[in-house]
């Protein structure tokens, strides 16, 4: 638990759809459906890439795996770099500031992992990224695009996810956050099924296909296993 409270004050508040669930998922070992991952309503791709349960999935050979070391080492430095910056930034405008932090990360990212992964292994790792990103994928240029989404219905998502990270924020600071980390795979399921409401039928099938397989992100300890934290 401490960790957790630790990455919190490294990166705000903007992420805790994610929050509660890695937290319980590191203690079972595992994720699955629904649950949550990292820090930032965007997860960043280097911090993905890390996680030996992605590599595995994406069968990274040595030279890919070192590949990926650099990238997540990267991304963490962008993140570190600007520490300060966000420290003195209130909470809104520090969620902000680290989702767009992480989207020139992952537009980095995208970039440098065309270089050593083979074009399936790029399209199953968007898969996974766009599963563990749950309802902040639709603030997306890529997936708005994907799912021809409207600019009424971009305005009615947009609201959504406001007004879910508002409640998430509210109900860690009630002070009761044992409880709260009980409610957020809930409350995340619920904020999705709400994002689908808005789709047509259409929509909600291409939105299937982008998602792929289901794929649950494991955590170990020790070397090797450290990295990100979560799952769908």
């Amino acid at each position: 638990m401490k960790m957790v409270f630790k990455s919190v004050a490294a990166f705000g508040l903007a992420g805790l759809m994610a929050l509660p669930v890695m937290a319980q998922q590191q203690r079972r070992g595992g994720g699955g459906p629904g649950g949550g991952f990292g820090f930032g309503r965007t997860v960043s791709l280097g911090m993905l890439l890390s996680n030996k349960s992605v590599q595995d999935e994406l069968k990274l050979d040595d030279a890919q795996k070192e590949k990926a070391r650099e990238l997540a080492e990267k991304a963490r430095e962008k993140f570190r770099s600007a520490g300060d910056s966000l420290r003195n930034l209130d909470q809104a405008e520090r969620g902000k500031k680290i989702q767009e932090l992480t989207r020139e990360a992952n537009r980095e990212a995208f970039q440098a992992v065309g270089e050593f992964l083979k074009p399936e292994q790029r399209t199953r790792l968007r898969e996974i990224s766009l599963q563990t990103n749950g309802a902040s994928a639709f603030e997306h240029p890529y997936f708005q695009n994907r799912l021809k989404l409207t600019d009424e219905q971009k305005s009615e998502i947009a609201t959504i996810i406001e007004d879910s990270n508002k409640e998430l924020r509210d109900l860690f600071q009630s002070g009761d956050r044992q409880n709260a980390f009980a409610k957020v795979r809930e409350h995340r399921q619920a904020t999705l099924e709400k994002i689908k409401g808005k789709l047509t039928d259409e929509q909600k099938s291409e939105y299937s296909k982008l998602l792929g397989s289901p794929f649950e992100l494991k955590f170990e300890g020790g070397p090797g296993g450290r990295g990100p934290r979560g799952g769908r």
